[in-house]
């Protein structure tokens, strides 16, 4: 019995020894479908197959989420590019490791949402009339690119500010606008509730949501930082080979509400990849022209490191 408690505890001992070796990140997300592959990376067991010990805080709002990274609160967060720039902009110690979410035919991330009341109407019955979204954010940046690649020009719709999305899709489905900007699954919650979709982002071709980390996992000639890649490649690996599998979890963590849960799709989520420079370039322009950055933020900033 004593050897068997000896082993135990050298056993235990070990465990513990080796986690404490791992490197620590406090990693910052919000609930949505994006964050699925950090997910799964966190219930497998994934970070620290690789020498990570990684923490998911969750937040609940993206106010939450900017502040508790620039009072380092946490050290990595997932975040639209919006966000991002205004980050870095403000001097936060951080670089971009991936694109998480890239705009892609067949999954709708974001779209158009009819009201009940105009849930027949066309494009052409929808000039002037109310769109709620929220100003100076990312949904802004893909109304005026939605506007562009529907041919209608900026200014078609009539912009009406709703920062908070439940009320937002409240306000939906009572009528009180016609059509309102929003992210899955409330793009099919508005479907199923008795409105339509009119159009969707999904074939803009363009990065949307990013995973950022702090510097200093970029030091070393990026040791940790290959570490993450590492893990979060498995966790898509996981996901592509047995998506059913997951389904529970995306359910739990990622709000999807109960009657879409069964039908819901399980996305195709990028492979580990940095937006383009020129992608960056059109998002951090939009920002220029809106007044959100007095000028862009160098590559050599947003980016990570060069490594031999």
């Amino acid at each position: 019995m004593k050897k068997i408690l000896l082993a135990l505890a050298m056993t235990l001992a070990l465990a513990t020894t080796a986690r404490a070796e791992n490197i620590g990140m406090r990693f910052g997300v919000l609930p949505v479908i994006d964050t699925l592959p950090l997910q799964v990376a966190d219930r497998e067991g994934l970070f620290a197959k690789h020498g990570l010990d990684v923490t998911l805080v969750r937040f609940m709002s993206a106010l939450e989420r900017d502040t508790a990274m620039q009072t380092g609160q946490i050290d990595a967060y997932f975040g639209d590019l919006i966000a991002t720039y205004l980050l870095l902009d403000r001097g936060v110690p951080m670089h971009i490791a991936l694109t998480s979410w890239r705009t892609t035919p067949g999954y709708p991330m974001f779209g158009i949402a009819l009201s009940p009341a105009g849930r027949d109407r066309t494009l052409a019955d929808m000039r002037g009339r109310s769109l709620a979204l929220s100003r100076s954010t990312i949904m802004e940046f893909l109304c005026d690119k939605l506007e562009n690649h529907l041919g209608v020009g900026h200014g078609y719709f009539s912009q009406l500010e709703v920062k908070k999305l439940p009320i937002r899709l409240q306000m939906l489905l009572t009528d009180q606008v016609d059509a309102a900007l929003l992210p899955e699954p409330l793009l099919s919650l508005a479907r199923l509730k008795g409105g339509n979709v009119l159009a969707t982002a999904e074939d803009l071709n363009l990065p949307v949501t990013v995973l950022c980390l702090h510097k200093r996992y970029f030091e070393n000639n990026g040791a940790a930082y290959g570490k993450f890649l590492a893990a979060y490649a498995d966790a898509l690996r996981l996901l592509a080979e047995s998506p059913e599998k997951y389904r529970a979890l995306m359910a739990e963590t990622c709000r999807i509400p109960k009657p879409l849960v069964p039908q819901f799709p399980i996305y195709p989520y990028p492979a580990p990849a940095l937006p383009a420079s020129a992608e960056l370039a059109e998002v951090q322009d939009w920002m220029v022209a809106k007044g959100l950055l007095k000028k862009p933020v160098p590559d050599s900033v947003a980016l990570p490191p060069a490594h031999d």
